[in-house]
This record gives C-alpha cells, sequence and structure tokens, in this order.
C-alpha cells in the first residue's frame, strides 16, 4: 500500500473523512503533478487510499503561468496545513491590481483578498513534495499513454522507455491536456507566452494588466532569485499574455522582437518594463478556452485545467485548479464511504459554479482591455462608479 492507512484526511469544510481498511485499498492513479493533481493526491493518500501519481516532467520546470495564486488558492492551502510553507518560500502578497489601458489614465483597484505571487517551479516543487511525504507514489518522469480494460493505467517511464500498467479503481485527470477525458473545444488559435524579468521599475504589492493591439500583457512579482551567480537576491516579475498565433508568425517566432513592439503600444507598459531584463527563456503554450464537459469517460475525473479552461486575465486558474482537486478528492472519499460510484453529475455542477461565471466575466475583461476604445471608456466608467469596480471584481471571483 503506497499510502498511510491509518492517516486522518484533511478534507474541506472539516470533514473528517474516515475509510474502513477494506475502502482505503482501494487505488487512484492521478495523471499530473502541477497543483491540482498534488492537491488531489495528497487529500486521497491522506484519507488512507492507495495512491500513484504519474508526472510527465522532471522538476523543477517552468510552465506558461500567470504566477499568481488567488485567494481560493490560498485557502486550499490553508486547510492542507500549506499555506505557511509556501508563504514563507518567498511568495509576494499582492494587494492591489492596475489596468493600463494603451491610451488614457489607468485605474488601480484594491483587491478584496490577498493574492500571492509565487513561480511554478517553487509552488509545484514544494505541493509535490508534500504529497509524497502523505504517502503518494510519485512516477517521474512518465507519460500515461492510455487506460486498459477494465482497470489498468498504462504509462512509459521516460527514462527506461518501459511500458508498465498500474490498476486503478479512479483515475484523477490533471494533466492540463485532458489527454483522456471527453472531446474538447478547438484551440484558440491563440498563444501564452511567459518570461522572468528582473529591473522592472513597477511596485511589488499589485498584479498589473496592459492593454495593447487586439490582446493584453499581465505582470506580477514572484519571488526573487540570484542571477548569474550574484549571491545577493534580485527582485523578479512574471510576465505572461496571450497573444493571436498570427502575431507571433509576423516576427518569425521571433518573441524579443514581439516583446519590443508591445512595448511601443502601450505607455504604462513601456515605463515598466523598458530598462528590464529577460533572465531566461520565453516559453510558449497553446492557450484553451472551454467549459465543463457535459459527460466524463468512466471512472476518469477531471480537474483543473482538464475539467475546464478560462481566460487567464483574471488571475484565478490555479486557485480553481486547487479547488477543484479538493471538490473531486472529496467527491471520491463520499463515493468510497457508500460503496458506489462517483456523483459525477453533482461534480460537475460544482465545477460550474467554480467556472461559468468566471470564464465569461474574464473573457469580456480580456476584450475590453485589447481594445483601446472599450478599454478607455470602461475604465472611465470604473473610475467614477466604485460599485461597478466591486461587479466585475466579484464576477471574476474576488469577492
Amino acid at each position: 500500500m503506497h499510502a498511510r492507512s491509518g492517516a486522518k484526511p484533511q478534507a474541506t469544510g472539516g470533514a473528517d473523512w474516515e475509510l474502513d481498511l477494506v475502502w482505503g485499498m482501494q487505488s487512484v492513479v492521478v495523471i499530473g503533478g502541477g497543483p491540482a493533481g498534488s492537491v488531489a493526491g495528497l487529500l486521497l493518500a491522506r484519507a488512507g487510499m492507495n495512491v500513484s501519481l504519474i508526472e510527465q516532467h522532471r522538476f523543477p520546470r517552468d510552465k506558461v503561468c500567470g504566477e499568481c495564486l488567488s485567494a481560493i488558492g490560498i485557502e486550499v492551502l490553508e486547510r492542507l496545513g500549506l499555506a505557511e510553507k509556501v508563504r514563507a518560500s518567498g511568495a509576494v502578497v499582492l494587494t492591489k491590481t492596475s489596468l493600463h489601458p494603451s491610451d488614457g489614465e489607468g485605474l488601480t483597484i484594491a483587491l478584496p483578498k490577498a493574492m500571492w505571487g509565487l513561480s511554478r517551479r517553487v509552488l509545484d516543487v514544494l505541493q509535490l513534495e508534500a504529497a509524497r511525504e502523505a504517502g503518494v507514489k510519485v512516477i517521474q518522469p512518465a507519460r500515461c499513454e492510455g487506460m486498459s480494460s477494465p482497470h489498468g493505467v498504462r504509462y512509459r517511464n521516460l527514462e527506461s522507455n518501459e511500458v508498465q500498467e498500474i490498476e486503478a479503481d479512479w483515475v484523477v485527470l490533471a494533466d492540463g491536456k485532458g489527454a483522456l477525458g471527453a472531446k474538447r473545444s478547438e484551440l484558440t488559435g491563440e498563444l501564452g507566452l511567459k518570461a522572468h524579468f528582473v529591473g522592472v521599475a513597477g511596485m511589488r504589492d499589485r498584479i498589473e494588466l496592459f492593454g495593447v493591439e487586439g490582446h493584453y500583457v499581465g505582470s506580477a512579482p514572484i519571488e526573487a532569485c540570484a542571477v548569474d551567480g550574484v549571491e545577493v537576491s534580485i527582485a523578479r516579475w512574471n510576465v505572461a499574455f496571450s497573444v493571436p498565433g498570427a502575431r507571433v508568425q509576423t516576427h518569425r517566432r521571433d518573441l524579443d522582437s514581439l516583446w519590443a513592439a508591445l512595448l511601443l503600444e502601450n505607455r504604462a507598459l513601456a515605463a515598466r518594463f523598458g530598462g528590464a531584463v529577460r533572465v531566461g527563456e520565453w516559453l510558449a503554450a497553446p492557450l484553451p478556452r472551454f467549459g465543463v464537459a457535459g459527460r466524463w469517460p468512466e471512472r476518469v475525473i477531471p480537474v483543473g485545467n482538464a475539467a475546464a479552461a478560462l481566460e487567464p486575465i483574471g488571475g484565478e486558474g490555479m486557485g480553481l485548479a486547487m479547488r477543484s482537486a479538493e471538490l473531486a478528492a472529496e467527491a471520491i472519499l463520499e463515493a468510497a464511504r457508500r460503496r458506489e460510484a462517483v456523483d459525477a453529475t453533482g461534480l460537475r455542477a460544482e465545477y460550474r459554479r467554480l467556472w461559468d461565471t468566471r470564464r465569461a466575466a474574464c473573457r469580456g475583461m480580456a476584450m475590453m482591455l485589447g481594445s483601446p476604445m472599450l478599454a478607455t471608456s470602461g475604465l472611465e466608467l470604473a473610475r467614477n462608479d466604485e460599485r461597478l469596480s466591486r461587479v466585475v471584481m466579484g464576477l471574476i471571483g474576488k469577492w
């Protein structure tokens, strides 16, 4: 048994899950070791289940991400008993968000609840290690290659190239791609891009969003780092943005050339990053948008971006991934306690309450910020009516 059968779980809402020994031996395979996969694995292992986690990449690794953890994610960490450890790893407390149209005056809004800026290199390692300590068997680097009937999951060890199979009563799909999930919406044709910078002329208490032609750029401070062997830690920012793939092609995929063009399109962006230096490589990934599917394959429960994907402008992605993992773990544990199938219909309804309104609001906000005329007029309205700002913040999940 990979997990400690006598461990007391720490599920959501203070639920005290106790599985008898027979049901504690049930097996779960988690595919993906990011925020969603690690949280699901940790909770299930703490409850006494036999949990294996398959992760394709070696850690630590960078990933295209806004690297902002919203209040919903911080609350998950608090329930897991990990918040203080994550905070002590260098997370930057964010209390404001500033919006800058390409033309016109910007707007700064206080966040109702603080967020944290932290790189995926740090957060993912901390969470995966916590899952390992809870008893999760971590198989890494390995790639899931499919399911076999009735209860097998095939994976390839990427060091030995050997294909193996593992038994699973449930599969938690946390790979961000939904490789085993229901058919998803087509990709948007946009790319998500991300890089880290030092020497930014910005304040380290806020997320900033900058409108450019047809899309937007987001930045947030993350933990400090040493650069080129210098022992003194240097303040660092994460830059992440969506961009139409066609625009990348016009720059012949030269992302530094694209970045230079963006600096010319927004005065506030140029003021912040005109003298900044990029550290590390640009990363790029297709940008999906899709809602919660109407059905899932039998025994497969998606979490995080394998379940639904929203516009990243709201900074809610990691938090929603972690909260959905909590809900999935709770549903599996309840099914085990009752000795019945997971209530997938009820779980999908919980997911829709998490994602649907946020998806629509974040998409609308992204479209507004990418249009100079809409951005200028929209921010002017918000500046003159504080209630409007509160409504928008509530729709994207900040209240």
